[in-house]
């Protein structure tokens, strides 16, 4: 009787907790699509350091990203968004893209990392095919780091093809 009781106990409190946190989950997406980036960052941070979540990553790096948090930090912007990316998700890979060329400042290193994301963007995601910074990008590349970019991708592109895209 008292291991039923136990038993009881421990399943309820499992239950409790498991929706406690989808429930922070969706707050925090539903902050984040409604554009309150303090409160998404509250409430996605945890799913984003303790698990390979991409979606919770790509909505922390983005807004790590974003100018208009208290929080805003370039490397762990980088961090998260570069861990989502790496997971096949192609709206990270877009605002990475982004991310790299915006701090690129004549960087040429910052520059290809632009490229590099900006074309997977585009080959994994739909959207972003349609939406690309890429020619942009290449824009202000020369043929030596042009092709460089292009070997990265090819590279890249093996290894991803090698995972199911994160959705």
């Amino acid at each position: 009787m008292k291991y039923k009781i136990l038993l009881t106990v421990l399943v309820c409190s499992f239950i409790t907790i498991a929706n406690a946190q989808v429930t922070n989950y969706q707050r925090g997406l539903e902050a984040f699509n409604s554009g309150d980036f303090e409160k998404a960052l509250k409430y996605m941070e945890p799913y984003a350091k303790d698990s390979n979540h991409c979606v919770a990553q790509y909505i922390i790096g983005f807004c790590y990203s974003n100018g208009n948090v208290e929080a805003a930090n370039d490397s762990l912007a980088e961090h998260y968004l570069l861990l989502s990316s790496e997971q096949h998700f192609g709206r990270a890979m877009g605002t990475l893209a982004v991310y790299y060329f915006n701090n690129s400042n004549n960087d040429r290193e910052m520059t290809i990392k632009a490229l590099v994301w900006a074309e997977l963007a585009a080959l994994y995601d739909p959207v972003q095919s349609l939406a690309s910074a890429k020619d942009m990008v290449r824009k202000y590349m020369n043929e030596e780091d042009t092709k460089i970019a292009e070997k990265e991708i090819a590279d890249r592109k093996i290894e991803l093809d090698k995972i199911e895209p994160c959705k």
